[in-house]
């Protein structure tokens, strides 16, 4: 696969939404058009689904690390699938990752690791062929209890011996059908975490008008950055997608901002987010040099809407001629 964080082409989303599966055929369509340009993250307003393929012990830390939006004391969490939503969504992004094979059923590929497992009894399959699921739970302790999905005569529980270690089949992953297998620790797979964040990042290079547009399309909004958190919050998922910003491009180079949801087109100075709720400035919004200068140079166009720099910092710009990345905004957050 191509290399981490380089946008790539040819990928289809199925099944996926933003927020919930088959919310709509017509914002289907509009959020596989919107992550179409991720590689290797893909992300809905639930779940983060890694491509790179890991055993369950390194998915699992890498989940607790991962606290974009959730705040230090957050601990992160391998995906809870405990609807037939998230477990839709979670199919849906390992199609567009690694396609379906019958023939390779029991691939690495072909399965994603979730995060329900096994924490008592463990006796392996010689022991116990009863299915007790008060001895599987997620990581916030809930057992698997109304959901579950697992596939016929499983969880099994097998055991074996490698290298002289004993191993049990405690672990949980899910394949292409969304059905349930228990399976070894050291066995690789993608992973996806839980997310709780507010944002998610368009990857195409567009114009201020469509990106408001590609937003709605997807169910969501361009973004709002209200507080110092939400910047900063923003700033870090910056990097996990686009990498470390480039310091030899120039300031205003198209890599180095994204397009927010402020405008000021219909009233001259009345600064309002695309749902008409007045911005107001925080505390560490800085504008970049003097702004918003609202300045009239490419044609008869003014500066009236907002994108923000990898440095957040603030700016007014062109909205029918400039074209950079941009930020949607999950509807969870405070409604939007």
């Amino acid at each position: 696969m191509p290399s981490l964080l380089l946008p790539f082409l040819g990928l289809f989303l199925l099944f996926l939404s933003p927020t919930s599966a088959w919310i709509n055929e017509t914002e289907i369509r509009g959020f596989k058009k919107l992550i179409k340009e991720m590689d290797h993250i893909y992300m809905t307003c639930h779940l983060v689904f890694f491509a790179e393929m890991v055993d369950y012990e390194t998915a699992d830390q890498r989940c607790k690390d991962f606290k974009y939006g959730m705040g230090y004391s957050y601990t992160g969490t391998l995906a809870t699938v405990n609807d037939t939503e998230k477990n839709d969504d979670l199919v849906g992004m390992l199609g567009i990752i690694y396609e379906r094979d019958v023939k390779r059923q029991w691939d690495s590929d072909q399965w994603v690791w979730a995060g329900l497992r096994k924490t008592k009894n463990h006796y392996g399959f010689s022991y116990t062929k009863t299915y007790n699921l008060n001895d599987w739970e997620w990581a916030d302790g809930d057992h698997p209890d109304p959901y579950e999905a697992w596939m016929d005569y499983q969880p099994d529980q097998r055991r074996l011996i490698k290298d002289g270690v004993h191993y049990y089949q405690n672990q949980m992953r899910i394949n292409h059908k969304g059905l349930w297998d228990d399976t070894f620790i050291y066995k690789v797979h993608p992973y996806a975490c839980d997310y709780q964040g507010h944002y998610i990042i368009g990857m195409n290079h567009v114009t201020w008008t469509t990106a408001k547009r590609e937003c709605e399309d997807a169910g969501l909004i361009l973004g709002k950055v209200r507080t110092s958190a939400d910047l900063n919050e923003l700033k870090k998922l910056m990097t996990l997608f686009l990498g470390v910003r480039n310091e030899t491009l120039h300031t205003f180079h198209p890599d180095n901002w994204l397009w927010l949801g402020g405008n000021d087109h219909e009233e001259e100075g009345n600064w309002i987010w695309t749902d008409g709720e007045p911005i107001v400035e925080f505390y560490g919004m800085q504008w970049k040099r003097k702004m918003p200068d609202n300045a009239q140079y490419i044609g008869n166009e003014g500066q009236d809407v907002l994108a923000v720099s990898r440095w957040g910092d603030f700016d007014d710009s062109f909205r029918h001629t400039r074209k950079r990345r941009f930020v949607c905004m999950c509807p969870s957050f405070e409604g939007f």
